[in-house]
């Protein structure tokens, strides 16, 4: 499993935070790394999606992973609306599995003032069940830590609530996570 995209999104239902943490060596030949100020050179969307250089400063994260991020998040938020209750304990925010999107594996977090949503590339056979648990058990540490520095940084007086997150300790915190997650 490596963490190819991390998302947050606002009690609003708007992007807070979006990033790319993919990387040529762990995906296929076909898969290249987003570059910001560069064009996404992905093979099946290059007709259908054209980003702007606007749109790659606003969010560092290919386009293909934003729409398969959004995606995720309308089940979530269906799954809420339906009624989802979580576990109880540590596991009350995690909601698991929730769908495969182009391959990605879409895994789910939801508190009161946010959604985390974090797309996975699954290397691991389904059949190899004991492994699979343990590293769904790592990504419901790794989003709970997210959520922890969200906290942190909802906890800072200068931040505002459901507003695009430019803190670098925020930033600096989900890549030192995503970069043990990958490494392991």
């Amino acid at each position: 499993m490596s963490i190819a995209a991390v998302a947050v999104v606002g009690r609003l239902g708007r992007p807070i935070y979006l990033r790319d943490f993919s990387t040529p060596l762990l995906f296929d030949l076909y898969t290249q790394p987003f570059i910001p100020g560069q064009p996404d050179d992905d093979y099946f969307c290059d007709s259908l999606i054209e980003e702007t250089a606007e749109q790659q400063s606003e969010w560092p994260c290919r386009m293909k992973y934003q729409f398969s991020m959004f995606a995720a998040h309308d089940i979530m938020v269906q799954m809420l609306e339906d009624g989802w209750k979580g576990g109880a304990g540590p596991d009350a925010c995690w909601m698991g599995l929730v769908c495969n999107v182009d391959g990605f594996n879409a895994y789910g977090y939801a508190t009161t003032n946010a959604k985390y949503i974090i797309l996975v590339e699954d290397v691991i056979a389904p059949d190899d069940i004991q492994i699979q648990k343990t590293r769904e058990n790592d990504l419901k540490l790794l989003l709970s830590q997210v959520h922890g520095l969200y906290t942190d940084h909802l906890l800072n007086p200068f931040s505002q609530p459901n507003a695009k997150i430019t803190s670098n300790r925020f930033e600096s915190g989900v890549q030192k996570l995503t970069n043990t997650f990958n490494g392991s």
